[in-house]
């Protein structure tokens, strides 16, 4: 199969990527919930029975297919997780649910991500966000929503479109002085994503259009790639990568790959 074979048969199976989100939504309140580590970063160390079943139900299904053949990185450890045999030069990336603090706290802005890359571009990135009744796709080099965008609170007294959002728990390494002087000559700034909004993710910020720009440091692969494949595919932004999706890399706070990312509207 060719790599545009691939992407078909993954995007065939939307619906039932979509039906995980639903299943998700039926299981808050029924499932229990741990610390499968002890990174003190909140969202990194919960998981939930409901993970665990959102991602085997899709991965069961997927594995049913050619997409076998492809390189796996999921979240959480889960039956078919070994059945996928990196064969096809493919990376199937799994977050089952982004967001878990959200969810567990019965908030809306949690979501299902399915994503693919080829080691070198990014190729498929499937946001769901099933309480919201919005999804985010991005293919290849377009992207569009699917369903009416969300309302979002930004906190009081702040000017989110000049800001840079980076992730709560992991501050970005200094920046390159040409990417500071280009952010600071547009009156840009970077701040945590809790300066901004304490109801949604970084991500959702930069779909959403609510902030200027978002950056990343040693982006962990199943979560933080959906900006930089936005940036990419929509053109509207400026961007400073210096990300290797050809060296996964086990970190604290899950699989990533090393390197440093700062997009920013043009």
């Amino acid at each position: 199969m060719t790599e545009d074979q691939y992407l078909t048969l993954l995007v065939s199976f939307e619906p039932i990527f979509d039906q995980a989100a639903d299943l998700a939504c039926s299981l808050r309140n029924k499932v229990s919930s741990y610390n499968k580590s002890e990174t003190g970063a909140e969202g990194i160390d919960i998981v939930t029975d409901a993970d665990l079943q959102v991602q085997e139900f899709i991965l069961s299904k997927l594995a049913e297919t050619p997409l076998i053949e492809c390189e796996l990185i999921a979240e959480e450890s889960t039956p078919s997780v070994s059945k996928f045999k990196g064969t096809n030069g493919l990376v199937l990336l799994i977050d089952p649910i982004d967001g878990t603090a959200m969810y567990v706290a019965g908030e809306g802005y949690f979501s299902v991500i399915v994503s693919m890359h080829n080691k070198k571009n990014l190729l498929y990135s499937y946001y769901r966000y099933p309480l919201l009744g919005w999804t985010k796709r991005i293919l290849k080099d377009r992207a569009e929503d699917i369903g009416d965008l969300p309302e979002v609170k930004i906190k009081p007294g702040i000017e989110p479109m000049n800001m840079i959002a980076y992730l709560a728990h992991v501050k970005p390494e200094k920046l390159p002085f040409d990417v500071e002087e280009k952010l600071k000559s547009r009156g840009l700034s970077v701040h945590n994503r809790k300066d901004i909004s304490d109801e949604t993710t970084m991500t959702a910020l930069l779909f959403l259009g609510k902030v200027a720009g978002v950056c990343v440091s040693n982006p962990i692969a199943y979560d933080c790639l959906g900006v930089l494949h936005y940036a990419y595919a929509t053109g509207a932004f400026e961007i400073y990568s210096t990300v290797d999706l050809s060296k996964p890399t086990k970190g604290p706070y899950g699989v990533y790959y090393p390197g440093l990312y700062v997009v920013w509207k043009k």
